[in-house]
């Protein structure tokens, strides 16, 4: 909701994209009409300075722990879609499990680290997915 350092331009993508998300809500028809948001903020109650009516919304403060938003993002998953997940704990585990072995593997075919950290997003989801299949429990 801020920029991070002086003279930055503050990014409006995300509240742009909610605010259609709303609109969808209530303005649209059929399924439109029963869209849900989960809106993840670092602080509790800040986005209250910023944006003053978000009634209705499931509003959740991660403190900008990674741990914390994947136990948000289970737990409402699971609430709103009745989802059966593993625990938000082995979820993280699950993924930083991954994020390991899909680093070696990307060494071991001679990516640099910024090539790592940079792979494309369909590359990284085929990644993703191929280690989902051979990890399954």
């Amino acid at each position: 909701m801020q920029a991070k350092k002086k003279g930055e331009l503050f990014r409006l993508n995300m509240p742009l994209e909610l605010g259609i998300d709303f609109g969808c809500k209530t303005f649209g028809v059929g399924k439109l009409r029963r869209k849900r948001c989960l809106i993840l903020e670092s602080e509790p109650y800040r986005f209250q300075a910023a944006v003053s009516d978000l009634s209705g919304s499931d509003i959740r403060s991660h403190k900008d722990k990674p741990q914390n938003v994947v136990m948000a993002v289970r737990n409402w998953l699971h609430n709103e879609a009745s989802l059966d997940a593993s625990s938000a704990s082995e979820i993280w585990r699950n993924f930083n499990q991954f994020m390991a072995d899909n680093y070696d593997s990307h060494k071991a075919k001679g990516f640099s680290d910024r090539e790592i950290q940079n792979l494309p997003v369909k590359e990284l989801m085929k990644a993703m997915t191929a280690w989902v299949r051979a990890n399954r429990k």
